[in-house]
C-alpha cells in the first residue's frame, strides 16, 4: 500500500504547525508506522526539533537540503537524487526501547531565496505562473509521492502563507491538516486560507484541485476560557453546514507546558509515553486514530 500524504498548513504563523508536525510524526511511529517528515518552512523549526542544530547545520553545509536540491533540479537543470538528502532514524525518542522510526527531509534558510528565484527564472525564460506550476507538480509526483513506497506517512510542515512549495503540497496531499487556535484572529485568518486553496477563485487560477477538503485541528486550546468554548461551537456548526468549506477534527490540542516543552532539546533520550505523558492517551492516541480514520476509514 502506497504511503498517505499529510499536509500541516494555515497562512497564518504562530497557531501550532510544528508542535502538530512532530507530535503526529512520533504518534504515528510509535504507532507501528514508518514517518518521512519533510520541512517546506525556511525557517526550519521541525529540522531543528527532529534534528538537533548541530546535525541540521552539518546536512546545510553538505546541501543535504530541500532548497539544495531544488537548486541543482530546476535553476541548474541538473539530475539531483532526493534520497541523499533525507536523514534517517532521526527522532531520539525511544518507543518499546527502540528509536521511532522518523526520517526528515529538512530544509534551510535559503529554501525561500531558491523559491522566489525559482519564479524569477523562469519568469524570464517566458514561463507562465501555470507552467511554473507544472513545473514544481512534476517534481512532487515524480520525487515526493514515490517516497510512499518507503514510508507510510510522508508529513510536510508547511511555511507560513502560501509558498509555491507549499502550494503544491496542500494541492497533492491526500489530507491537510490546517492549525488553528481557538480565537478570532486565527479563525478568521482559517477562512481566508481556505478561499485561497480551496475557494472558486482558487479554482480559476490553479489548475491542480485539493483531493478533499481540508481538515481543522485547534491548537492551543483552553477548555476553561470561554471565548475559545464559543469559537468551537461556532467552528463546529460551519463544519456540519451542508456547504461546509472544512471538516473538524474533534481532537483537541490542548493548551500545556508538557506539549511546548516536548519540542525542546532533552539531556538525555526521552521515552515516548515520558516525553508526552498524559496527552498519549488524552490527545495524541485519539489523533492518530482520527488521521487514520479519515485517510483509511478505519
Amino acid at each position: 500500500m502506497t504511503g498517505k500524504l499529510i499536509a500541516v498548513a494555515n497562512m497564518k504563523g504562530g497557531v501550532g504547525k510544528t508542535t502538530t508536525v512532530v507530535m503526529l510524526a512520533e504518534a504515528l511511529a510509535a504507532d507501528g508506522a514508518r514517518v518521512l517528515v519533510a520541512d517546506l518552512d525556511p525557517q526550519a523549526s521541525v529540522s531543528v526539533c527532529l534534528a538537533g542544530e548541530t546535525i541540521l547545520s552539518e546536512m546545510i553545509a553538505k546541501g543535504r537540503t530541500l532548497e539544495a536540491y531544488l537548486a541543482l533540479k530546476l535553476l541548474k537543470e541538473e539530475k539531483p537524487l532526493l534520497a541523499p538528502r533525507i536523514r534517517a532514524d532521526v527522532s531520539l525518542t525511544t518507543h518499546q526501547n527502540a528509536p521511532l522510526a522518523v526520517s526528515l527531509l529538512p530544509a534551510g534558510p535559503y529554501l525561500r531565496l531558491v523559491e522566489r528565484e525559482l519564479i524569477y527564472e523562469l519568469t524570464h525564460k517566458r514561463f507562465s505562473m501555470h507552467a511554473i506550476e507544472n513545473q514544481l507538480w512534476k517534481v512532487f509526483q515524480d520525487e515526493f509521492v514515490p517516497l510512499g513506497q518507503d514510508y507510510d506517512y510522508i508529513l510536510f510542515d508547511c511555511a507560513p502563507g502560501i509558498s509555491p512549495m507549499t502550494e503544491i503540497a496542500v494541492r497533492g496531499s491526500d489530507l491537510v491538516l490546517v492549525t488553528s487556535i481557538a480565537d478570532h484572529l486565527s479563525t478568521w485568518g482559517l477562512d481566508a486560507f481556505i478561499q485561497t486553496v480551496w475557494g472558486q477563485a482558487s479554482k480559476r487560477a490553479s489548475r491542480i484541485a485539493p483531493r478533499r477538503l481540508p481538515h481543522v485541528l485547534v491548537t492551543r486550546f483552553q477548555q476553561s476560557v470561554r471565548q475559545q468554548q464559543q469559537t468551537v461551537a461556532r467552528l463546529e456548526a460551519e463544519a456540519a453546514a451542508p456547504d461546509a468549506g472544512f471538516r473538524l477534527l474533534a481532537t483537541r490540542i490542548p493548551q500545556a507546558a508538557a506539549l511546548a516543552d516536548a519540542l525542546t532539546p532533552h539531556e538525555a533520550p526521552p521515552t515516548f509515553s515520558g516525553k508526552y505523558g498524559i496527552h498519549v492517551t488524552s490527545v495524541l492516541i485519539p489523533l492518530v486514530a482520527e488521521v487514520k480514520e479519515v485517510l483509511h476509514g478505519a
